[in-house]
């Protein structure tokens, strides 16, 4: 592994020709299309939105959701219902799908395999992988992930995070559909902020991949509420090469908050070389599942979505072409874009205006 400060003057080198390989990459995404839908936009930000392979009839009952989907208590192993999620999503611009990965047996895994890739290979959408840490590793989501610790069947945490990474390369990583950036298939690493000596895992990751030419472009979700000071950027520097947020839950006087902190990381990341992707959300509402003393993030009829995306284009330009939305379809919390009973097809539209006023600035 290169040291450090090494690694810190190669990658602020690079940042230079930066732009140089997201064009290419871009180019090649559009390359690659294969369908009479609308090509994504060349030369502007890539837009994509988190999305769930996770439904099933008896799950939206056993977890309740804010909203109704218009297509009704889905199942997404149901190749139709996703079929129409990518023709929503291409009508919204959205240029990939950041889907939701646990395991290759789970749920997930069969629905990405049989029913989302599927669709994908009809259309010009990309996706790319959310690797789900703690349901991927089985350990309960808010307290810290420590790679050097044994899971509850006896494997090592770090261990078994190599082994899904390398199924992720044998099955995704070289598919013609996958996201890349500069040629480098592009993962985003959930929770990387709860990690505790997850390094040396994620070293032999990169170095395992590398043996087989595959480079990675690293996103850690890295980005909530703790001082940008605190963060282990030791690991974020030596593995990563940008930081996001997943979902910025909550702060009073929200917007104001989210753009304050996005400020910070984007500054504390181009200081080492590496670069924030925002997120948008149209909104929150996770009181059916969780409870009602939880707070919501009402919607105000999109405008607190349009405020959103002002403050999260401050951090999209030529060096750094991602925006993501959170989310396509997370229905347990209230934050999809996906058509509803409740709000038709407005923020398909919505989202395809937002997109339309960040690529024309």
């Amino acid at each position: 592994m290169v040291p450090t400060s090494a690694l810190h003057a190669v990658k602020m080198a690079m940042a230079a020709g930066l732009l140089l390989g997201l064009a290419a990459s871009i180019s090649t995404i559009t390359a690659t299309s294969t369908a009479a839908e609308p090509a994504p936009a060349t030369g502007g930000p890539l837009v994509g939105g988190y999305y769930y392979p996770w439904y099933y009839p008896d799950r939206w009952t056993r977890e309740p959701v804010t909203h109704t989907p218009r297509l009704g208590w889905y199942s997404s192993a149901d190749r139709d219902v996703v079929a129409q999620h990518v023709r929503w999503a291409r009508e919204a611009g959205l240029d990939f799908f950041l889907v939701s990965w646990l395991s290759s047996t789970g749920y997930e895994g069969k629905n990405l395999d049989t029913a989302v890739l599927p669709a994908i290979a009809e259309s010009d959408l990309r996706f790319a992988v959310l690797y789900e840490t703690p349901l991927a590793l089985g350990l309960p989501a808010g307290k810290p992930i420590d790679f050097a610790a044994p899971l509850p069947d006896g494997v090592i945490a770090g261990d078994r995070f190599v082994e899904h990474f390398d199924h992720l390369a044998d099955r995704y990583l070289s598919h013609p559909s996958y996201l890349r950036l500069g040629g480098r298939p592009v993962v985003v690493v959930y929770l990387v902020r709860d990690m505790v000596n997850a390094g040396p895992a994620v070293a032999r990751v990169r170095n395992r991949l590398a043996a087989r030419g595959i480079d990675l472009h690293l996103i850690a979700d890295s980005v909530y509420w703790a001082p940008v000071e605190t963060w282990d950027w030791k690991l974020l520097e030596d593995q990563f090469q940008t930081v996001t947020a997943y979902n910025m839950y909550y702060r009073p006087d929200f917007l104001a908050a989210v753009e304050k902190q996005f400020a910070a990381a984007d500054k504390a990341a181009r200081n080492r070389g590496l670069r924030l992707v925002p997120n948008v959300m149209p909104g929150y509402d996770d009181t059916p599942l969780r409870g009602t003393d939880r707070i919501a993030i009402n919607r105000r009829r999109g405008d607190f979505y349009r405020e959103y995306w002002r403050l999260a284009a401050r951090f999209v330009g030529p060096d750094q072409p991602l925006l993501l939305i959170t989310s396509f379809n997370e229905w347990h919390e209230g934050t999809e874009i996906e058509p509803s009973t409740e709000f038709g097809d407005a923020y398909i539209e919505l989202t395809r205006e937002l997109i339309g006023t960040l690529r024309d600035r």
